[in-house]
C-alpha cells in the first residue's frame, strides 16, 4: 500500500507539471503570431514617431599587426520622420586612417541602409528572415522571447542571430548575431551586440558593441554609444531622455 500510494504522489506530481508545461505551451505565441505583433507594433511606433535627434560617439581599438591603434568620431544623428535619417560628423580624434577608412565608412553604410529600399530589404519581418521560437528570458529587465534568426537572403545588410523581442509591446530589445556577408575581404570573423532602450513608448539604439579578427592579425572592436536623445512626436513638443532610462 505504501509503495502503491507513494507511487500515486509521484504520478500526480508528474501530471501537474506536464499540465503546466501544456499550459504554458498554450499560451506562448506562435512565431508567425510574434512576428504579426512586431509588424503591427513597429508600424504604430514608426508613424507615431515625429523625429529626434542624438549626439553618438563611434570608437576602435585595434590590437595586432603594428601595435595598438585607436580611433574615435563624433556624429550628430537626426531622425527626420519617413525612414529618413541624416549623419554628420562633429569631430575625430585618434589614427585618421582609421576614421577615414574605418569610422567614416561605417557611417556612410549606415546613411544607405536608412534609404527605403535597403530599409525594406532588411526590415525583421517574415518576407526577409527564417524565424524560430527558441524560448523566453529576462533581458535588461524587460520579459522577452528569444527568436534565432536567419536571413533569406545574404548581403552587407542582413545578419543571422538571435533576436530578444518585448513581450510587453513586440519591439525589439537586444540582437546578438554576426554579419550574413562579411563586409571585407579582410575581416574572417565578425560578430555583433546590440542593445535597445525604451524612451516614452518608442525603442532606440542604446550601444551596440562589434568584434572582428582581420585576416593579417589583429582584433578589432568597434563600439558605439548613442548618448542622450531629444524625442518628438507627432504633435508634441520635445523631450530630452538618456539612454540609461528603460
Amino acid at each position: 500500500m505504501r509503495r502503491l500510494a507513494g507511487g500515486l504522489v509521484v504520478w500526480c506530481a508528474m501530471s501537474i507539471v506536464g499540465l503546466r508545461a501544456q499550459a504554458q505551451d498554450l499560451a506562448r505565441p506562435t512565431v508567425e503570431e510574434i512576428a504579426a505583433g512586431m509588424m503591427t507594433k513597429n508600424a504604430e511606433r514608426q508613424a507615431a514617431l515625429g523625429g529626434y535627434t542624438s549626439q553618438r560617439t563611434y570608437r576602435v581599438d585595434y590590437k595586432g599587426t603594428g601595435g595598438e591603434h585607436h580611433a574615435e568620431i563624433v556624429v550628430r544623428a537626426e531622425y527626420l520622420g519617413a525612414g529618413q535619417k541624416r549623419l554628420t560628423v562633429v569631430s575625430e580624434s585618434g589614427s585618421k586612417v582609421i576614421c577615414e577608412r574605418v569610422l567614416r565608412r561605417m557611417v556612410e553604410s549606415e546613411q544607405e541602409a536608412a534609404e527605403k529600399a535597403n530599409r525594406m530589404q532588411t526590415m525583421l519581418v517574415p518576407q526577409n528572415y527564417d524565424m524560430e521560437l527558441e524560448g523566453e528570458e529576462m533581458v535588461d529587465g524587460v520579459r522577452a522571447w528569444v527568436l534565432r534568426v536567419q536571413p533569406k537572403v545574404e548581403n552587407k545588410f542582413t545578419y543571422r542571430g538571435q533576436v530578444w523581442v518585448s513581450e510587453d509591446d513586440y519591439a525589439v530589445v537586444r540582437v546578438l548575431g554576426e554579419p550574413a556577408k562579411s563586409p571585407s575581404w579582410w575581416i574572417s570573423k565578425a560578430g555583433f551586440d546590440w542593445r535597445y532602450a525604451r524612451h516614452g513608448e518608442f525603442w532606440l539604439p542604446e550601444k551596440s558593441v562589434a568584434a572582428s579578427h582581420v585576416r593579417i592579425g589583429g582584433d578589432a572592436k568597434l563600439t558605439i554609444e548613442y548618448g542622450a536623445y531629444s524625442v518628438v512626436a507627432r504633435d508634441a513638443k520635445p523631450a530630452t531622455t538618456s539612454v540609461a532610462q528603460k
